[in-house]
């Protein structure tokens, strides 16, 4: 503890920082020690006993993994993640640095050393669910990985990118001796976190702040956080909290929302899945086994029938004679017996899933089936001002205007079927499936998994976009 030179009270300094400053200090002492004889101050000295022990490795400044125990719990990092903690941060560079942090799971490095433009937007082919196929506008974020010491992409929530404009605008308005008059950066290499401190080096915010800076902010600010509880209602350990924790919550995250594991490798930009692994607990596969068992006593086909309850051995029973397994498709599972030797690839009417006697769902599709419904009411609406102002339908065209239609009523059939089946159920079971169903809406639907699938061939492509905020996953 050192006093502030505002004379407000204490000042907060890192283990780190309390060693440097007090070895100086003793350091300062030794040599000066002719000059404080001469002051009558000979009596002024620090021993060797009195210097703090050096403090250990701090692993929130390594690149240590296989600690998948770092994760923060999902109702802690929400917590944190709630507007009333984050306005605990001063509105500038600490408060912008810690949210961008939480959100996106980059390494400590990487994220002090974010380049002030490091957005991106790309247009991509997405293809939709009837084969139609649309391109999109996504911003993705561009870091450089000092690991392996190459580029990568991340693609980002909207919301992700309304904190990195916050963060620029705030340095515009801050240092303006480093921007044009168009509000360009004057340097190419102007960082979106740089330290104030001026140099000759940092003349245009070409520095990152300390490592013992960005954990210090974090320290302050979680100690300022009341209620910080696990998920079992214990008052969690506030050390837990630090930034490399934030990458392994993130992984622990959406594995736990069912993202696969070859998408979430490109998503940690590992070049290893074997490395992925070790970044979550696997704990997720027991809840989607529990959701499954439940889900199996409600599943029906495309005219509204019960399909009776099937164990896993029956179903191989009949798939090892037969050859027919399922495959899944958007809003449940094909059991055609053509598309599934295909892997999904051998659809004979065209993915028209929901006028399929081979289709069938369950209450666990709910966020497709409803995802689906908006991408389709959208196209209807497009065919029908199109076709209402600017072409004349045809056959082909009423046809398909007509299918849609049909479609949708399907689709709102089967949603009131699930919703039905989910109001049915015990409350234990419904508070298990409603928190898978929580989990998935919230990081799979809200996200443009099609663009994973469009760009997770390569590791420098895109994938999925990050975290929500809990007010949106309410």
């Amino acid at each position: 503890m050192l006093p502030s030179l505002a004379g407000a009270g204490p000042l907060l300094v890192t283990p780190q920082r309390h060693w440097d400053l007090v070895h100086t200090l003793r350091a300062v002492l030794d040599q000066g020690r002719a000059w404080l004889a001469e002051a009558g101050a000979a009596g002024v000295y620090l021993l060797a006993q009195e210097v703090p022990p050096f403090p250990e490795r701090d692993d929130t400044d390594s690149e240590l993994e296989s600690r998948s125990q770092d994760a923060l719990p999902e109702t802690v990092f929400l917590h944190l993640m709630a507007e009333d903690n984050l306005a605990l941060l001063p509105d500038d560079t600490p408060r912008g640095f810690v949210e961008l942090s939480l959100r996106v799971g980059r390494r400590p490095w990487e994220a002090r050393h974010l380049e002030f433009d490091c957005v991106q937007w790309h247009n991509i082919d997405i293809e939709a669910a009837d084969g139609s196929v649309q391109r999109r506008r996504y911003p993705f974020l561009v870091y450089w990985m000092q690991k392996v010491r190459r580029r990568h992409k991340l693609p980002l929530h909207l919301t992700d990118v309304e904190v990195i404009t916050r963060q620029q605008d705030h340095l515009r308005r801050e240092f303006p001796q480093c921007f044009d008059p168009e509000g360009r950066p004057l340097s190419q290499r102007m960082l979106l976190f740089p330290t104030p401190r001026l140099s000759r080096a940092n003349k245009f915010g070409e520095r990152p702040y300390g490592s013992s800076t960005s954990r210090y902010w974090l320290e302050v600010w979680v100690d300022s956080v009341s209620q910080l509880v696990d998920e079992d209602g214990q008052d969690l350990d506030r050390s837990s909290v630090f930034p490399y924790a934030f990458r392994h919550t993130y992984a622990q995250l959406h594995a736990d929302a069912g993202v696969p594991l070859e998408i979430l490798q490109v998503l940690m930009a590992h070049q290893e899945s074997s490395t992925t692994q070790i970044y979550y607990r696997v704990c997720h596969p027991r809840r989607v086994d529990a959701v499954r068992a439940i889900a199996a006593k409600y599943q029906f086909d495309i005219s509204g029938g019960r399909l009776r309850a099937r164990t896993p051995a029956d179903d191989l029973a009949d798939r090892a004679p037969a050859g027919v397994g399922q495959v899944p498709v958007p809003g449940g599972t094909c059991h055609a017996m053509n598309n599934v030797r295909a892997d999904g690839h051998g659809c004979p009417v065209y993915y028209r899933c929901f006028s399929c006697k081979f289709f069938t769902t369950d209450f666990t599709q709910l966020p497709e089936v409803r995802q689906l419904r908006a991408t389709k009411a959208e196209q209807l609406v497009r065919l029908e001002a199109t076709y209402g102002s600017v072409l004349v339908p045809g056959p082909q065209g009423r046809a398909n205007t007509e299918l849609l239609r049909q479609e949708l009523v399907q689709i709102d059939e089967l949603i009131s079927k699930c919703e039905t089946d989910l109001g049915s159920l015990t409350e234990k079971d419904k508070a298990t499936v409603e928190a898978w169903l929580h989990s998935r809406d919230r990081f799979l639907t809200v996200i443009p998994v099609a663009a994973v699938l469009a760009g997770r061939q390569q590791l420098a492509q895109p994938t999925i976009d990050p975290i929500l905020l809990a007010v949106e996953a309410r």
